[in-house]
């Protein structure tokens, strides 16, 4: 007899931990185990970008990665011990802005959303291989004892890292190569006159090039002093030490004071390494029913903090297609999307974090951008899912394919405050939003009729929003309240000038938060014929 579930996910990482806390949500049977004997509180990945916050709201964790990290406000680059060059992280008219965030807490917050939603991690379990049994896969699992056993899964997914079993074991390639360069890592307190919450980087150059190297310094909180120092070694030095090494704090002062500001005292190292940064992307994100997912399908260099973010997403794309194929209304034409909407993005940051590095190391400069924030990241143009009935639509415009933009002032009838769109979003639902601009009763009517039709189709997932202008709101036949979906007025007019809303016009938003559909007028039989391209030839009916 076989343990069963629908998801194993193999690594207890932040993205294994995501992937498993959003499928219990959605009431999925996912189970997660890990090789380790329980949770390590290592400094790995800190920054946390905009996008993954809105993802953290989504799974309603935002506010607790908030109270546990560092608003990080700019970032200041020194030249032999001189300013150089200044600039501030990004964050008018964005949700949030940029946080440095422990990994060991980013985890811990993960790990309880995923208990509150019934759901645990099994430590000290071991991948040790796994087989095809036809409609499922049989996985045998070692625990910390030696002794094996089966658990029997629909789909198994290797959030296991660069190392990954998974990978490894469906012979998928890893792609790419390591940067010669050795990097020391110490997570320290810093006593120094310089302000908190920014980036800092020291930039020391040698005669001809010679001895010249970089030390970055970003916050973390745990004591006013806690920052996350990471240099390049010089070949001396780098010869001195194994990769993978732990050097003691007498060796982390000898190689660290020297590049930082004078009068620096360090205290109380918790950890350091000696590492290698690679730049990798397997050849193939999903094969059959085995994913992949974070370092397991991607490992680029730190800069711009994009990697751990970049897996998170990863998990948020899959988790809501495969809380539809678990429950039998999707097949596998949905699965197989994931593969096509991730990695174009993850060769994307593999291929932009190399060319940052590479210009971290000859000009030493730190220039915190947009597209850093993760919010421009979309399936535009490369996406089989997606569908627009809206050509003619100006390109500058939210499409199917981008992130659905967030739009507040909008007035609900019988309630005093004002609301934002993505209050309505996601939470594993697919949203169908609507605008009327006139108290034209057939629209509304069109509207109602295809609210059925989506709801039919995708029961318990199906949400539905109708968006008025204040001048249907004011209109003395228009109904406000209705059962069926929520009615908000778009008060502010943020709505129709975020989305170009014209009168009539339709999006679906999936539970990822990105559109997935977009049409002039709402229709119920293009919706559906749109629904069931991307969930499979009429599973819908």
């Amino acid at each position: 007899m076989f343990d069963t579930t629908d998801v194993l996910i193999a690594g207890a990482g932040p993205v294994g931990l995501m992937l498993a806390a959003e499928l219990r949500r959605d009431g999925v049977k996912a189970r997660v185990i890990d090789a380790h004997d329980e949770r390590v509180f290592f400094v790995k990945a800190l920054g946390v970008t905009a996008r993954t916050l809105e993802i953290f709201e989504d799974l309603g964790i935002a506010r607790d990665a908030i109270d546990a990290g560092v608003w990080l406000t700019g970032a200041d680059t020194f030249q032999d011990g001189a300013p150089a060059f200044s600039a501030e992280v990004p964050r008018a008219g964005l949700p949030y802005g940029a946080l440095s965030l422990a990994q060991f807490e980013t985890e811990r917050i993960l790990e309880a959303a995923l208990a509150r939603n019934g759901g645990h991690v099994e430590y000290g379990a071991t991948l040790v291989d796994f087989s095809d049994a036809g409609d499922a896969i049989d996985v045998r699992i070692q625990d910390a004892c030696g002794k094996n056993r089966t658990i029997r899964c629909r789909w198994l997914v290797g959030c296991d890292g660069a190392r990954s079993t998974v990978r490894r074991q469906s012979n998928i390639a890893y792609e790419g190569d390591q940067y010669p360069q050795t990097f020391m890592l110490a997570d320290v307190d810093v006593e120094w006159g310089l302000p908190r919450g920014r980036m800092y980087r020291f930039n020391v150059s040698g005669e001809g090039g010679a001895g010249s190297t970089t030390l970055a310094a970003l916050p973390v909180r745990g004591s006013a002093r806690r920052y996350r120092l990471s240099m390049v070694l010089l070949p001396d030095d780098a010869a001195r030490h194994t990769l993978n090494s732990r050097p003691d704090f007498a060796e982390i002062e000898r190689i660290m004071l020297p590049i930082l500001p004078k009068g620096t005292r360090l205290s109380s190292m918790r950890w350091s390494s000696v590492y290698r940064v690679s730049h990798r992307i397997a050849q193939n994100y999903a094969r059959g029913r085995v994913f992949l997912a974070g370092d397991a399908a991607h490992i680029h260099p730190p800069v711009g903090g994009q990697g751990m973010n970049t897996g998170l997403q990863d998990a948020h794309n899959l988790a809501w297609k495969l809380t539809l194929a678990a429950r039998g209304i999707a097949n596998q034409a949905l699965l197989d999307s994931y593969e096509a909407e991730r990695r174009p993005v993850g060769l994307d940051v593999v291929e932009s974090t190399s060319r940052a590095l590479n210009t971290v190391l000859a000009h030493g400069e730190i220039k915190p951008a947009m597209r850093e924030t993760q919010l421009l990241v979309g399936y535009r143009g490369g996406s089989p899912i997606v569908a627009d009935e809206c050509a003619d639509m100006a390109a500058e415009l939210p499409a199917p394919g981008d992130r659905a933009p967030q739009a507040g002032g909008l007035v609900e009838a019988f309630i005093g405050h004002a609301q934002r769109l993505h209050d309505h979003l996601g939470r594993g639902r697919h949203t169908l939003v609507a605008y009327i601009d006139d108290a034209d009763s057939a629209r509304i009517a069109a509207f109602d009729a295809a609210v059925d039709a989506w709801r039919t189709a995708l029961g318990a997932a199906a949400n539905a929003v109708l968006i008025v202008s204040p001048k249907v709101a004011n209109a003395a036949s228009f109904e406000p309240a209705r059962e069926a979906y929520r009615t908000l007025c778009d008060n502010a007019g943020e709505f129709a000038d975020a989305f170009g809303a014209k009168h009539g016009m339709v999006w679906a938003v999936r539970p990822d938060g990105h559109i997935g559909f977009r049409s002039a007028s709402c229709s119920s039989d293009t919706l559906i014929a749109w629904l069931d391209r991307v969930l499979g030839s009429d599973i819908t009916r």
